[in-house]
């Protein structure tokens, strides 16, 4: 059978403010989970200015100051740039990323299948998700189109994809059930 004989896996772990600590203690106390300490990276990401709403007005608890949260999912990447593991894993000859949320702890089971299809088909980029209901706290993967013609696709924040929707022409309505009670995003 297989004997792939290849290096063991790196894994990095994001963390916030909130639950460092935690992480560190948890692998701590469970001898990381089989791992060696050399395979981990714990990164903790950066705080930014909260918003309070989608017009981007500054969230302010206490007057004369300016609330602040995790940055988010997307300070992954600056962060692996910053502690220099993405030059590490590099020079090590890491060919495959994964990026995956603690939101979708379904991930792990087809997680071969899409390595497989990214490796075979050369993808850069691969993105699986999930179904979601209305309001949950989970982002969704959307193809964001403008009137002069410009189309991307990026992950929308939980918390911004209901007003993104509503100021939109087709889902004006925001984040509903479709007919099978799932959000109808991602699609």
């Amino acid at each position: 059978g297989g004997g792939g004989g290849g290096s063991p896996i790196p894994l990095a772990i994001m963390t916030s403010g909130d639950t460092h600590d935690l992480t560190i203690k948890l692998l701590e106390e469970n001898a990381n989970f089989g791992m060696e300490k050399s395979q981990i990276t714990v990164m903790r990401q950066n705080k930014v200015p909260a918003l309070k709403d989608s017009n981007a007005r500054f969230s302010s608890s206490t007057p004369g100051t300016i609330d602040t949260k995790p940055h988010g999912h997307g300070d992954v990447h600056t962060l692996m740039h910053q502690t220099g593991l993405a030059k590490n894993w590099n020079s090590q000859g890491v060919k495959w990323v994964i990026f995956f949320q603690d939101t979708n702890s379904l991930i792990f089971r087809p997680l071969p299948a899409i390595i497989g299809v990214s490796a075979s088909r050369e993808f850069d980029v691969n993105s699986v998700c999930v179904p979601r209901t209305p309001g949950e706290a989970v982002g969704g993967i959307c193809r964001l189109e403008h009137p002069d013609g410009r189309r991307f696709t990026v992950n929308v924040e939980y918390n911004q994809l209901d007003p993104l929707l509503r100021s939109s022409e087709h889902f004006s309505t925001g984040d509903v059930a479709g007919p099978r009670g799932y959000s109808p995003l991602p699609r």
